[in-house]
């Protein structure tokens, strides 16, 4: 083949090195004119820019020849630190060079020989102590296979084989053509004469004795030995002619197998191989092995042929089934592929399998039942539990499912049949019936399950049995309560309805709807209908011990988009009286009608709220229902003996968290007949007070409501469910052994459990999903530049926070933790405002000014900004810059002694047209869609505490688009706490997370936030 040269073309040089051997070194080299070529360098010495000017080819020729270098093989088979000791040691040592050092240089030369004749890379020899190579030094490389043919005589004396060599269909002559080099002995590359062949499926040994003697010649009493040496490796891949010896050809079925192997990664794959009777082989077609040629234990050879269109079509099936072919003979799922794990796909695929291949256990050398499998359910629903009667069959087999109890939950797939084949359990039998037989009772008809694991139930049940119980599983539309003042939304009604549903079965549920979707009127709705009040012509007695005006001056109006308002009313005379004018006054209400016998009266309500919504609860109820109401607080006069005596005057009592807190004696000593939390994530923290206090008191019936059920940690679930359904997860330190560790590890399969029996409880719907006519939300981020001055006090507090780090990297003691946090703090403040730290400061903030200029530009617009921040001073430095430049503002913090006033002062007032609020006093609750932009100007762990503050103004009842800014300091750890944020928001929205409010890190992880 002809060859072309370019200026500094890589060219490559045959070479003899004195231990190592024959090598293929690749040469820059330079043409002087047509006939003559002059070699510069090794190409390994090639410059930067040389190499960049060269070709794939030519670069892949000096990495392949890199790799058997005299110093890169010293590095990986030898520790000595000189090259002239190494070779010296294996100049001593050849069996190690020919066993170990050999065969790897041989594997580099067939690439570089590969890529010679792939790429038409120029081949030459090297006269020795000369730098030019002339035509005829030039190698003629081949680019086709030899084909071999071999012949076999054997007589009473002798055994002899003559070898015939055809290139392209013509006769060529191994003796004629000298010298002879062997570049790489199996498969055979030879050098004849200037002519490079290559022969495959064949060793040089076997070639070598033939460029001396056309005939090769043995005694007759060495036949065996050249039978099962000679005779049969030939005759698989060549063709061959044999006198005096037969070979006999048989027929054997191909049968496909497909081995289930585990790799290291927890990853499952098939291994596919074929069995022809006894013999099983791999997929190697490239080998092109001609026939299988063996020795019987009679001695007769034979042979038999591979079935190549069988197995190609088995690859085929596979293949088109969905898994990708990863190498010869190993399979794995393809991306694309419905099914989630090869155990899905096998029994997704069951019935081409039964027919196309055989299925077996790498370790156990057992085969796979892939019989049909039938499931037979039974349920019965008692007073309060359920027992589930479950068969498996599986082909003629029937097997009570309590015998693969063990299996599931050690998560074990293969159970051995009665008839001695393996059963691969099916993925979805590990979260379909999973909780079943953790949480079920094994019992002589089967498992049985209390009532508060109808979840687990849900799921095991097909759609037939789930037919039987359509009060427990189905969602029946429940007619509004007569006396309710308020039109439902079609989801707000289906809440309410769920709620019932929960309340006929006894169950506590989660109302976790988005903020800003009415769950304060749902739940009224459902205490108006569980205390189903007389209407206004009867209502003569219940109300009777109310202020007669109390409820006669409000008008039966109702909020046509669903929404509660916090100002429906004139003045703050509307609330309920204090129950001592309650009790100090004696109303008697005189009523011509007879008197009926009225049905027993149910106990009161407890709806405890944070502080900050303890009146809007208040107004709302007596706006929208009809019910007798009142708050306990420190002024309430309760007789300690008999608390009933208060309490079951009304119907609902609304109190605060602290309150319940300091007087839980005396509230755990009545039965309510329902207890609401309100933002119920205030007892997520199963050591606090309130959450010890809250699970002390009784009730038949218990609801709690938030926006966000998950904030931080799935202790968050746990504690809320310790509080409504107390037996369904456990013990803590069991659920965190269950539950918490394996999701922490990625098991998928424990969080879709975890979601299965809480799943009946918890009712969720996004604003986006019942409100499609609620303005959209754009969220944006502004990035603002630290000033100066700013930037160096920052950088000298991270600096200060590093060296604690890293001096300290094992110390774990409450006061180095208090450090850590304490210098986070500090450089979460300094991105705000470096006021925050150092009061005496009298700089600017690059923040502060972009927020002015912001707002600047919102308020000249007409437009009302809501402004969040988790810092009192960072709103007091905004409300200052704010006074400088006479704008009015509205500013709700802890502190604040009139909440109402101050809120009404920002709603009703055109011209207040910021409302500054710190995130804890006023970040829910509130109803604020007077407002149609929001700053965050300050990040904080938790996303769900930012969404909450959002929701104050994109909620029901916004009839304008709300835009969210979020303020960030670049280059500053407020970046750090957005990708925080993303990867807490990914798991609450699974109600699935673990983490803490301020994450736990190690030394390490802080130190990256700093970075």
């Amino acid at each position: 083949m002809k060859q072309k040269t370019t200026i500094g073309q890589v060219i490559i040089v045959l070479s003899e090195h004195p231990v190592l051997g024959v090598l293929l070194i690749p040469y820059i080299a330079e043409r002087q004119d047509n006939e003559t070529v002059c070699l510069i360098e090794q190409a390994f010495h090639a410059s930067p820019e040389a190499v960049s000017r060269m070709s794939d080819a030519e670069r892949e020729a000096i990495d392949i020849a890199s790799h058997y270098t005299e110093k890169y093989l010293m590095g990986v088979y030898s520790r000595e630190e000189t090259v002239s000791r190494f070779l010296h040691k294996l100049s001593e040592d050849r069996d190690r060079f020919k066993n170990n050092i050999r065969p790897f240089i041989e594997k580099k030369l067939q690439e570089m020989l590969e890529l010679i004749r792939k790429a038409n890379l120029l081949f030459y020899q090297k006269p020795p102590g000369s730098k030019i190579l002339y035509a005829h030094h030039a190698y003629h490389v081949h680019p086709h296979d030899v084909e071999s043919r071999f012949t076999f005589h054997i007589d009473e004396k002798t055994f002899r084989y003559e070898l015939q060599c055809f290139y392209k269909g013509q006769s060529f002559s191994l003796t004629e053509q000298k010298p002879v080099i062997v570049l790489t002995s199996s498969p055979s590359a030879l050098l004849l004469g200037m002519e490079l062949y290559f022969f495959p499926h064949i060793e040089s040994t076997r070639i070598l004795p033939f460029t001396k003697k056309r005939t090769i010649s043995a005694d007759i009493s060495q036949i065996e030995k050249y039978i099962d040496n000679i005779v049969i490796p030939i005759a698989r891949y060549h063709d061959i002619a044999t006198y005096g010896l037969d070979i006999t050809e048989e027929k054997r079925n191909c049968k496909a197998v497909l081995t289930l192997e585990d790799t290291v990664y927890d990853e499952q794959l098939l291994k596919l191989g074929f069995l022809y009777g006894n013999q099983s082989f791999n997929p190697d077609f490239a080998h092109e092995m001609k026939k299988i040629v063996y020795r019987k234990e009679s001695g007769e050879i034979a042979f038999f042929q591979r079935h190549g269109a069988s197995e190609k079509r088995a690859i085929r099936l596979l293949t088109q089934a969905g898994l990708q072919q990863i190498s010869d003979v190993h399979f794995k799922l393809s991306p694309d592929s419905p099914e989630k794990t090869i155990t899905e796909w096998i029994h997704q695929n069951r019935e081409m399998l039964k027919h196309s291949f055989l299925l077996t256990n790498n370790k156990k050398n057992t085969h796979y039942c892939l019989d049909e499998i039938q499931i037979e359910q039974n349920c019965d629903d008692g007073p309060d539990w359920f027992e589930l009667r479950i068969t498996v069959v599986i082909g003629t087999m029937r097997i009570p499912f309590s015998r693969f109890r063990k299996h599931i939950l050690e998560e074990k797939k293969e159970f051995l049949l009665p008839n001695g084949q393996m059963f691969l359990l099916p993925d979805e039998w590990f979260s379909k019936y999973g909780n079943l037989l953790e949480m079920g009772d094994q019992t002589e008809k089967g498992i049985r399950l209390k009532h508060a694991f109808i979840g687990a139930v849900q799921s095991a049940l097909d759609e037939n049995g789930l037919k039987r119980f359509p009060n427990k599983i189905q969602i029946k539309g429940i007619q509004v309560p007569e006396g309710l003042k308020a039109q439902l939304r079609p989801y707000q009604q289906k809440g309410f309805s769920w709620m019932v549903q929960l309340n006929e079965q006894g169950f506590g549920g989660c109302l976790a709807d988005d903020m800003g979707l009415g769950k304060t009127l749902q739940t009224l709705t459902l205490l108006q209908y569980i205390y189903k009040p007389l209407t206004s012509d009867t209502t003569h007695q219940e109300i009777a011990t109310i202020s007669s005006t109390s409820i006669e001056k409000q008008q039966p109006t109702s909020d046509p988009t669903g929404q509660f308002s916090l100002f429906g009313f004139d003045n703050e005379d509307e609330l309920l009286p204090d129950v001592r004018e309650i009790r100090e006054k004696n109303i008697v209400v005189t009523d011509p009608r007879p008197i009926k016998k009225q049905a027993p009266r149910k106990p009161a309500t407890l709806i405890v709220v944070p502080t900050s919504l303890l009146h809007n609860w208040h107004r709302e109820a007596k706006r929208f229902t009809t019910l007798s109401m009142t708050e306990y607080n420190s002024t309430t006069v309760i007789p300690k003996e008999h608390p009933e005596r208060f309490f079951s005057r009304f119907h609902l009592i609304f109190t605060t968290y602290g309150m319940m807190r300091n007087n839980i004696e005396t509230l755990r000593s009545y039965c309510f007949e329902y207890i609401v939390l309100d933002e119920s994530q205030n007892i997520k923290n199963s050591d606090s007070l309130t959450f010890r206090a809250t699970i002390q008191l009784q009730s038949k019936h218990r609801l709690v409501l938030t926006g966000t059920p998950i904030e931080n940690s799935l202790k968050d679930l746990w504690a809320q469910f310790r509080f409504l359904q107390p037996d369904l997860l456990g013990e803590e330190n069991v659920f965190q052994k269950q539950f918490i560790t394996p999701i922490r590890q990625g098991n998928t399969r424990i969080e879709g459990r975890l979601q299965q029996l809480t799943s009946p409880f918890i009712l969720r719907r996004s604003k986006k999903e019942v409100a499609p006519e609620l303005p959209p939300l754009t969220e944006e981020t502004i990035f603002c530049d630290m000033t100066e001055e700013q930037h160096n006090y920052y950088e000298q507090e991270k600096n200060s926070l590093r060296n604690i780090l890293l001096q300290q990297p094992q110390h774990i003691d409450r006061f180095h933790s208090f450090s850590i946090l304490n210098g986070i703090l500090r450089l979460r403040q300094l991105s705000c405002h470096p006021q925050l730290v150092f009061p005496d400061f009298t700089g600017i903030s690059g923040k502060v000014e972009q927020i002015i200029e912001t707002f600047d530009t919102l308020q000249s617009e007409g437009h009302k900004v809501l402004i969040f921040s988790s810092f009192v001073r960072h709103l007091e430095i905004i409300a200052e810059a704010f006074k400088k430049r006479n704008w009015k503002y509205a500013l709700l913090t802890g502190s604040t002694n009139n909440r109402p006033s101050e809120i009404a002062h920002f709603t009703d007032q055109k011209d207040v047209q910021a409302f500054l609020i710190s995130l804890k006093a006023g970040g829910v609750g509130l109803n604020l869609t007077q407002a149609d932009y929001v700053f965050i100007i300050d990040p904080w762990w938790n996303p769900a505490a930012e969404a909450q503050a959002i929701a104050r103004a994109h909620r029901i009842g916004q009839d304008k688009q709300v835009i969210a800014y979020r303020f960030i300091t670049q280059n500053s750890i407020e970046e750090k706490i957005l990708h925080l944020q993303d990867k807490k928001r990914k798991l609450a929205e699974t109600f699935i997370a673990d983490s803490d409010t301020l994450p736990t890190f190690t030394n390490e992880q802080w130190a990256d936030l700093l970075d």
